[in-house]
């Protein structure tokens, strides 16, 4: 029993100092080219002012950021790229580099403009990675793409997942609120491991006591 919440604690623990450097805007890896958590992206894609066709290759990069990886170059589809969806496919940025660092994104080869979150928000050419982050982030190119027939797309990278893809996929990163959800079980777990611990070793106690209350009565020789 013991152990066991130890191990909770310990698990807790660990889980609480993740969250916290998610959150925290300001922290930078521990180690210089220490491997970071993906940072998501999704959001809609201009290019020439219309919406952008299928199959185009968007990717992220910046120095110690992965590429050619599965999700990062990411297939667009009519429009945009990724999904709000949890269980869709983004963009996904990770590699060994440091919280902030400005990440710039191209459309079909093209270096692209970028707008986070709602349309009212200013162009930039350029969004800083926080590990852990979901981001809606619009992107735009000036000129027409074509999908690049060099990428060979499966079905899987750009269609819907449905609830039986859900179940035996796997490999979905967990989100800031799914880690804290996770930690709060195994701390409640931990607490309720505890109290019951108490509860036995004091009903042992007691009936200890009681045994030898009895074995010292006068009137029981």
């Amino acid at each position: 029993m013991t152990l066991l919440l130890f191990g909770c604690l310990l698990l807790a623990i660990a889980g609480i100092g993740i969250a916290g450097a998610a959150d925290d805007p300001g922290d930078a890896p521990a180690f210089p080219g220490q491997p970071q958590i993906p940072h998501s992206f999704y959001g809609a894609i201009e290019a020439a002012g219309n919406p952008v066709p299928d199959r185009v290759p968007v990717e992220a990069r910046a120095e110690g950021v992965s590429i050619g990886i599965p999700g990062n170059p990411l297939y667009s589809h009519a429009g945009g790229y990724g999904s709000a969806d949890p269980f869709t496919p983004r963009l996904e940025v990770q590699g060994a580099l440091s919280r902030g660092t400005g990440l710039t994104f191209f459309v079909g080869g093209i270096q692209a403009e970028v707008q986070a979150g709602d349309s009212q928000g200013p162009w930039t050419v350029s969004y800083p990675f926080s590990p852990g982050e979901v981001t809606e982030l619009n992107l735009r190119v000036a000129v027409e793409v074509t999908p690049d027939p060099a990428y060979k797309e499966t079905s899987a990278q750009t269609a819907p997942v449905t609830t039986a893809e859900r179940t035996s996929a796997g490999g979905v990163n967990p989100s800031t609120e799914m880690m804290i959800g996770l930690i709060a079980i195994l701390v409640i777990l931990a607490i309720v491991a505890f109290y019951f611990g108490k509860r036995a070793e004091k009903s042992k106690r007691e009936g200890d006591q009681e045994s030898s209350g009895e074995g010292d009565d006068p009137s029981q020789k």
